[in-house]
């Protein structure tokens, strides 16, 4: 069934909340179907998130008469739309479809205007939950990849060897929670290191009193009550290729 546009939706600060697309733990994709229209100088926002599977594959599908369709990620969460934060987009287009695989725990803005005359427009947004993969390079604190906040359960796949020894993730915990890390690897004859350290003087840096935790048993696991604050999971080769499954969850 589709969702009606609500107005005033004409700003960020304004755009109907279409809230979480994905339920914690889900599997099956996620589809909200949006109908509306646009004249004059009237433009639409949309706000979503992936919701609880950070590794979400999201597709945006616009269908309509001569309309503009952009993208944004709110990447500061200000509400308002900054240089750097336009992902994709087109003007005067009958269908558009924006596809991003891996999408993170971000706030995400679709903006609906029209291109010559009054339009009327269908948006599918659609999340499937799925494995992230790690993305070159996280070979640092510095370049660790950022998965935005931490809410629920998230999974990525990558690789450690003798040429790149360790990957770094970064995540943040806006409220205490349960948290959750174990690293699988594929083969029996390869072997990798688990740790978890939190940024306690949000420096960027690893400093040997900011680690909490080293991963434990055959799946490295680590789980700790974490507090607020910005943290890091390195991965390390210990031995050989190293192909390996990074799950995580953050829960109340």
């Amino acid at each position: 069934m589709a969702i009606q546009e609500r107005e005033p939706n004409n700003t960020m600060a304004t755009a109907q909340n279409l809230f979480g697309l994905l339920p914690t733990g889900g599997t099956r994709s996620v589809t909200k179907t949006i109908e509306g229209s646009v004249s004059g100088s009237d433009t639409d926002f949309f706000r979503f998130l992936p919701g609880n599977q950070a590794t979400s594959k999201i597709t945006i599908t616009l269908t309509g008469t001569n309309s503009n369709f952009f993208l944004y990620r709110d990447a500061n969460h200000n509400g308002q739309i900054d240089p750097g934060e336009f992902i994709d987009g087109t003007f005067g287009r009958t269908s558009k479809t924006i596809t991003l695989d891996g999408s993170g725990d971000n706030i995400y803005h679709v903006q609906v205007s029209k291109s010559g005359s009054a339009a009327n427009y269908k948006l599918d947004i659609t999340a499937t939950p799925g494995l992230g993969s790690e993305r070159e390079p996280n070979n640092s604190p510095s370049q660790a990849q950022d998965i935005g906040r931490l809410n629920g359960f998230r999974n990525f796949g990558g690789s450690v060897s003798s040429s790149d020894r360790i990957d770094y993730y970064r995540f943040r915990l806006d409220t205490n929670r349960d948290v959750s890390l174990s690293l699988n690897v594929k083969s029996s004859t390869t072997n990798a290191g688990l740790k978890l350290y939190r940024d306690a003087n949000s420096n960027g840096r690893l400093e040997a009193n900011e680690l909490v935790a080293t991963g434990t048993g055959s799946n490295d696991l680590i789980r700790k009550q974490l507090g607020t604050g910005d943290y890091f999971v390195e991965v390390a080769q210990v031995s050989g290729s190293v192909d390996y499954r990074l799950n995580m969850s953050a829960l109340a």
